[in-house]
């Protein structure tokens, strides 16, 4: 352990005498309180509920199971909002409209049928609830058959077959899809006519920090406005996925590159060498110390730069998720797939200038790559696109196949981050719930042995040269 911590300290040595680290740490400064000037301000209830209210003729059919949104005829409005000690009641009323086909006569009485009436309400939420995922509807189109992308309609019968308590769950699981608050609905009355009317008292749990409610973001402590009446979740996910994974991850990596890519080549620099190798260290640990110091570096910029990030938009916002730090280890990994090549040519050539190059074409081709495979799955489900050859897609595969999982590694990244800040419909919208994304063992294990791979074949080309 104290040959280990020995190495740490050169380590430290080469970074902190570099005039990158210092430009790191204030860049992560400046980042830091640019977050902790933003500002985010609540909509009233008056207004943020209603708006939100409003947004329930969008649901999910099937319990959830099937990804399109459908869109209800219906009105729903809020009305009667209170504030209690533990979140908020109001009365939510929908405005629904018979079904012609549900209250037509039955055949050969001319009676309108005793059954309760299926109106546009009932059809929302027998079609949100049935438990199978009903039949796609398909359109003629030539010789061709389209799918639509959603079930059939719910039937009369099924519309029929709706009781109180399933109208609650369906406004219940409404509240939660749409802002994010656990919601308790009770019926109050239902009042018939040209458009039927139901009226439910809401008691909602929590405050005005959810990812659903309306907020108004400011900059520079309220003195620039970014956007208003944008869901809290939004917002926080444009700035933790867009902003600071994708552009600052990038900015991060990029500098991590460039700082450790002097750590090997300085280490077998004539003099530097001789010294290191006459002590009681076997080689092979030696360069598995070197390869580890410089992941601890990257961990703890990352954690500063993160952490400070997250901690501040919890305390300027009110949301705390913490799901975001796990950006903190899994863009360490990303980074621990870019060094082992590092290491290996800053121990095949000693050049940090090859090291830094060849690490960023590296970096730049596991992109292009990533990019392209996910652009051809795309291509692949559309069974009528035959643009491309089927060898160009088996090569994608082949390469992506044998390269490390680097794009996938930032795809798992980025739904993390839109699973703790974006509400189900806000996910639907953005066609985030339509991704396929990859396997946690699959990306971590092919990447893993890579980097086992790679640090191996530097420590062997090591321990075999004489110095």
């Amino acid at each position: 352990m104290r040959q280990f911590w020995a190495v740490m300290q050169d380590s430290y040595r080469e970074a902190v005498d570099g005039w990158v680290i210092s430009i790191m740490l204030v860049l992560s400064l400046v980042v830091i309180g640019l977050v902790a000037s933003m500002s985010f301000e609540a909509v009233p209830p008056e207004e943020a509920l209603p708006t939100i209210v409003r947004q329930f003729s969008q649901f999910y059919p099937s319990q959830g199971r099937e990804r399109v949104i459908r869109f209800g005829n219906c009105q729903f409005t809020a009305e009667q909002i209170e504030t209690t000690e533990t979140g908020f009641r109001l009365l939510v009323q929908v405005h629904a409209y018979p079904s012609d086909a549900g209250n037509k006569s039955e055949p050969g009485t001319g009676e309108t049928p005793s059954l309760p009436p299926a109106d546009t309400f009932r059809e929302m939420v027998a079609t949100a609830l049935r438990k199978e995922t009903g039949e796609v509807r398909r359109m003629e189109l030539g010789d061709k058959t389209i799918a639509l992308g959603g079930p059939a309609r719910a039937t009369i019968e099924e519309q029929r077959a709706v009781q109180v308590k399933d109208m609650e769950q369906f406004l219940a699981q409404q509240f939660q899809d749409h802002a994010g608050l656990p919601a308790r609905l009770r019926w109050r009355q239902t009042v018939p006519g040209d458009s039927i009317v139901y009226s439910f008292e809401a008691i909602l749990e929590g405050g005005v920090s959810v990812r659903g409610w309306p907020h108004t973001m400011r900059m520079f402590f309220g003195t620039v406005t970014i956007t208003r009446q944008t869901n809290l979740g939004m917002i926080l996910y444009i700035i933790e996925d867009q902003i600071i994974n994708g552009l600052g991850g990038a900015f991060a990596l990029l500098i991590g590159v460039i700082i450790t890519s002097f750590f090997i080549p300085n280490m077998l620099r004539k003099g530097s060498i001789d010294l290191i190798v006459s002590k009681p260290i076997g080689r092979m640990t030696l360069l598995t110390y070197k390869y580890i110091g410089g992941l601890i570096f990257i961990f703890l910029i990352t954690s500063f730069t993160v952490g400070g990030i997250w901690l501040a938009l919890a305390l300027r916002s009110g949301y705390w998720d913490p799901r975001f730090l796990a950006v903190i280890p899994l863009l360490t990994f990303t980074f621990a797939i870019l060094y082992a090549l590092s290491v290996l040519v800053g121990v095949l050539t000693r050049s940090a200038v090859a090291s830094l190059l060849l690490t960023l074409v590296f970096m730049l081709s596991l992109y292009i790559v990533g990019q392209v495979k996910n652009s051809f799955d795309t291509l692949r489900k559309q069974e009528d696109f035959t643009g491309i050859p089927p060898w160009a897609y088996n090569l994608v595969d082949t390469v992506h196949n044998i390269l490390p999982r680097y794009k996938e590694v930032d795809k798992l990244i980025a739904k993390i981050i839109a699973d703790g800040t974006l509400t189900p419909a806000e996910m639907n919208m953005l066609g985030l719930s339509w991704l396929q994304y990859p396997s946690w063992w699959n990306v971590i294990g092919v990447s893993f042995v890579y980097i086992v791979v790679m640090v191996g074949l530097a420590g062997l080309w090591f321990r075999s040269r004489d110095y």
